[in-house]
């Protein structure tokens, strides 16, 4: 079981010992993403991201890079809707170079003028990137789709526009706001005790965190289900469907996990047996919960055709119809609860997902993620838990988005009906 220090100055601490690895994974967590931005700094979360690792007024970029790959270890950050992750993985005698490394970055970068005009440019291709896969455009649309314009629905990586145009003020300003001890979680998982942890983040970390409190935070979005196209002719054409649904914190999120493998989790699923296996109407199909503090979705994602789209359509409707109106058995119970159960266990295997299921569930939900609570939980779900969530989700109309060439069907309409 994971430890949990609390600092006075709001900062959380969290530790899984593992004493049997040789390896340890620490995250330095930021309670910030795009949800907490707004139409004018759209996408300074996930800059922030990438030119923290730019230098600090003791390292460059280059440094910083070979402090770790000097020693093997790997590093690396990712931005989300509400948080961003910087991290590393290491051998547990290298641990204490590499936090100092990962806290120098964030506490000391100076954002030097050349070296945030090169990074933009690895951001703004990042954007060229993402506006080349249909699939990616496609989740951006569903976001939007489902969400309208609350910042739920605005892309991670932001707009062009934006990221031509921030600076080291904009960048000081938002980290300043945003970048406080209670908004901050540090994350250890592997051959590193509660002790060991709680001296490093005293030496390298605590005394340096802004203690101010977090001044924008996620407001609570309402849905606005709704459709959005992107035409284009692609070769393949991806189609979304997006339910309202549970949020992260959520007590029934054992039973929704439940769900979704039965509906569109694994190769034996309704959607997969009934749109790939048996119609051969789509290369990829599958179904996929999306949960935030505040919020989420059910989704329904398929790579297709855009001449199959209604037939597409028609079959993902009439399995969502048999799980609402005939409900599953037994035997998918089963099926779904070990798949659950396995994907939880091996997942306990990686010290990196470790460290991930820690810093999230204590950014999300302040909790310390608790695995023989998430096994009890799925054993405890039953058919009638399921069928009720199917009939609660389900029954909702759905947010759609569809990205490939005209395929002449109003969307608007086929839902209504």
């Amino acid at each position: 079981m994971a430890q949990l220090i609390k600092y006075e100055n709001g900062l959380r601490l969290v530790v899984e010992n593992i004493p049997f690895v040789r390896s340890v994974a620490a995250g330095i967590w930021v309670g910030t993403g795009s949800a907490m931005e707004d139409r004018e700094n759209n996408g300074i979360s996930h800059f922030i991201e990438h030119v923290l690792f730019k230098g600090t007024d003791k390292m460059s970029a280059f440094d910083i890079a070979n402090a770790f790959e000097s020693r093997g270890a790997a590093v690396n950050a990712f931005t989300s809707k509400e948080n961003t992750c910087f991290y590393f993985k290491s051998i547990d005698t290298d641990t204490e170079e590499c936090f100092a490394t990962l806290s120098e970055l964030l506490i000391h970068s100076v954002f030097d003028k050349n070296e945030l005009d090169s990074e933009r440019k690895v951001v703004l291709e990042e954007i060229n990137m993402d506006d080349d896969s249909p699939e990616d455009i496609c989740f951006d649309l569903l976001a939007k789709a489902l969400y309208g314009d609350h910042s739920f629905g605005m892309p991670v990586l932001g707009t062009r526009e934006n990221v031509s145009g921030f600076n080291k003020d904009d960048i000081l300003k938002y980290m300043d706001s945003q970048y406080c001890a209670e908004s901050l979680v540090v994350t250890f998982a592997g051959n590193i005790d509660m002790e060991r942890a709680d001296a490093l983040v005293k030496k390298y970390f605590l005394p340096f965190v802004n203690a101010k409190k977090q001044q924008s935070t996620v407001k609570k979005p309402s849905f606005t289900v709704t459709c959005e196209q992107f035409i284009k002719d692609f070769k393949q054409t991806n189609l979304m469907l997006g339910f309202p649904s549970i949020d992260f914190c959520d007590p029934k999120t054992s039973v929704q996990s439940v769900l979704n493998v039965i509906l569109g989790g694994c190769m034996g699923s309704r959607l997969f047996q009934h749109i790939r296996e048996k119609k051969g109407l789509a290369y990829s199909v599958y179904s996929s919960p999306s949960r935030y503090s505040q919020s989420g979705s059910f989704n329904i994602a398929l790579n297709i055709n855009s001449k199959n789209t209604k037939a597409v359509l028609d079959g993902v409707f009439y399995e969502l119809d048999c799980m609402t109106e005939k409900g599953i058995t037994d035997a998918e119970l089963s099926m779904a609860k070990a798949q659950l159960k396995s994907t939880l266990i091996f997942g306990q295997e990686n010290i990196q997902t470790i460290m991930i299921s820690l810093g999230k569930n204590m950014l999300l939900c302040n909790k310390i993620f608790d695995l023989d609570k998430m096994l009890k939980e799925i054993d405890e779900v039953a058919v009638q838990d399921v069928n009720a969530m199917a009939k609660e989700i389900f029954t909702r109309r759905p947010a759609l988005a569809y990205v490939g060439p005209d395929c002449g069907i109003n969307f608007e309409e086929y839902l209504r009906r």
